[in-house]
């Protein structure tokens, strides 16, 4: 660990670099070497709103869309001076940077809390986003006893009823309701019934309905 780094805490580091990715990216690479599995005070202090883990996992989550969304450019994390920091630990803070609202909610890092590193507050909060969900009990098959056959009584209610014949004076009134409907005048009517008959009367054959008129 650098001289500066021991006098120096990490935000105020931070704030002294430049605001630009890369002079970001070089305070968090020289950090990045110094972090190992310490007390939990001070990795509650890395975890802060703008800590170390924050700000890494900004940064990378960032760079990581700029490169299209899934993986992120190895041009992009040099240019960053991310590169040296290891794969493992950019997963975990771009993990942590995008369920912070989770940790916070749920007071991960409070008083009560005794996780030291971020492999284990992670496990905390995909125990919350992803709670398991217990199997529902088996239940046994149930024997039940075979009740007695109830003979079917066949329905004969929808057979097909034959219909009667009609006689002239249904046809008669039916085909002057369609002379109503179609506003056709009884004159014209007499006239093309008085035909048709005459024609069945000459040619001796019985003329479909559909063909009059």
């Amino acid at each position: 660990m650098t001289n500066s780094i021991t006098k120096k805490s990490f935000a105020v580091q931070l704030a002294e670099a430049n605001n630009t990715v890369e002079a970001k990216g070089l305070v968090l690479s020289r950090w990045d070497k110094s972090i190992t599995k310490g007390d939990v005070n001070r990795f509650k202090k890395l975890c802060e709103f703008g800590g170390f883990w924050f700000t890494l996992g900004e940064i990378l989550v960032k760079l990581r869309t700029e490169s299209g969304g899934s993986r992120t450019d190895s041009a992009l994390l040099k240019n960053a001076n991310l590169h040296t920091v290891a794969k493992q630990r950019r997963s975990e803070a771009m993990k942590f940077f995008e369920n912070f609202h989770v940790i916070v909610e749920n007071d991960l890092l409070g008083k009560k809390c005794s996780v030291a590193n971020m492999k284990d507050l992670l496990k905390e909060v995909d125990k919350i986003v992803n709670p398991k969900v217990e199997d529902e009990p088996v239940l046994e098959a149930t024997i039940v006893a075979d009740e007695p056959e109830v003979l079917a009584i066949e329905d004969k209610s929808s057979e097909a009823v034959p219909q009667s014949k009609k006689t002239a004076e249904d046809l008669a009134l039916e085909v002057l309701l369609q002379v109503e409907l179609n506003e056709v005048s009884l004159a014209d009517f007499e006239t093309a019934i008085a035909n048709a008959i005459g024609m069945i009367k000459q040619h001796n054959e019985v003329v479909p309905f559909e063909a009059v008129g």
